[in-house]
């Protein structure tokens, strides 16, 4: 895989959702197939997301709206939880990421553990469809269960490994796992966060 040069990436923080830096994002992708994407991604939590857009609440300040299926009222998409808008952070981030990195501090943030296998497997698929490596911190085990469940995937061949660090007598040391390697540890119980 080619990956781009460094200019082209995007970091994700571990709870900072900026409204106005997504609004850019979207405004990137606006018009192209990688909205769809997005909305795709947003179906996750809530499978009713029909459109997406960014309105002006003020002059400085953007925020994203939806509009769901069989409701003819536009809802803002704060009022739905963090988890979806933890999504859209993610996602917005990863498809402006082409040929280059997605950076995502604490993965799990905001989301359910019941949606985090979904978000990695869209994440494989785009980051394969955009040549986008990602690298996600995270101490949850659920995150790394979902993560390895679908690297583990018979149907596709991914590429992904979990990189844990262990401060040993002062020093840093890696600990690398491989699909085959993770979920040998998951099922013994092994530490791998």
């Amino acid at each position: 895989r080619t990956i781009g040069t460094p200019e082209n990436y995007q970091f994700i923080r571990t709870k900072n959702i900026d409204r106005e830096i997504n609004g850019k994002l979207w405004d990137n992708i606006t018009l192209s197939e990688k909205e769809n994407y997005v909305i795709d991604a947003l179906r996750i939590i809530e499978p009713s997301v029909e459109r997406i857009a960014f309105i002006e609440e003020s002059p400085r300040e953007r925020t994203a709206v939806v509009k769901l299926k069989s409701n003819s009222t536009v809802l803002p998409l704060k009022s739905m939880g963090d988890g979806i808008n933890r999504i859209l952070t993610i996602i917005l981030a990863l498809v402006n990421s082409d040929n280059g990195f997605l950076l995502i501090d604490e993965f799990e943030n905001g989301l359910h553990y019941s949606v985090q296998e979904k978000l990695w497997k869209i994440i494989f698929a785009l980051s394969e469809k955009l040549n986008v490596q990602v690298f996600a911190t995270t101490h949850s085990e659920d995150c790394i269960l979902g993560f390895e469940n679908i690297l583990n995937d018979k149907e596709t061949q991914l590429e992904g490994k979990l990189i844990r660090l262990e401060l040993i007598s002062g020093y840093v040391r890696q600990v690398e796992f491989n699909a085959d390697e993770l979920k040998i540890a998951n099922a013994e119980n092994i530490e791998t966060r």
